[in-house]
């Protein structure tokens, strides 16, 4: 099964990892780890340079803590639009599931009303969204 998680950095998107990581390991896995950068010049490359990459490893760490291998953990970091990047690595990488949670950084409008609205609307795979307060994440 292969699956894609979305990140912003955030709490909410550390969540839907451990929900994905629990999916993962009652499977024959492989985990894509995504993290996109909107398209904003001298923001995007400071961010990239310096929260990208913090961002995509600290999921990586919670997905080896939950018991995900290393090496079945793929990150990659894009620039553009993240609901368009989202689906188009979904499809690109033919996953199973693409794991999000319901709300980022800058809150449930900016996170459901756009990023992970919009990923529902254009996904042909199916989206398993986690909410906020969900606890049956934790770690095993």
């Amino acid at each position: 099964m292969k699956i894609l998680i979305p990140t912003d950095g955030s709490a909410y998107a550390e969540n839907a990892a451990k929900v994905a990581a629990k999916i993962a390991i009652k499977h024959d896995y492989q985990l894509i780890v995504l993290h996109v950068v909107p398209d904003k010049g001298i923001t995007r490359k400071t961010w990239r340079n310096e929260g990208a990459e913090n961002a995509l490893q600290a999921i990586k760490d919670t997905l080896m803590k939950m018991g995900c291998q290393e090496e079945l953990i793929e990150t990659i970091i894009m620039d553009g639009s993240a609901p368009e990047k989202i689906v188009e690595v979904a499809k690109e990488r033919n996953v199973d599931r693409i794991v999000m949670g319901t709300q980022g950084k800058s809150g449930i409008k900016k996170f459901l009303g756009t990023v992970t609205e919009k990923v529902l609307q254009l996904s042909d795979v199916l989206v398993l969204v986690v909410p906020p307060n969900y606890n049956g994440a934790a770690a095993a």
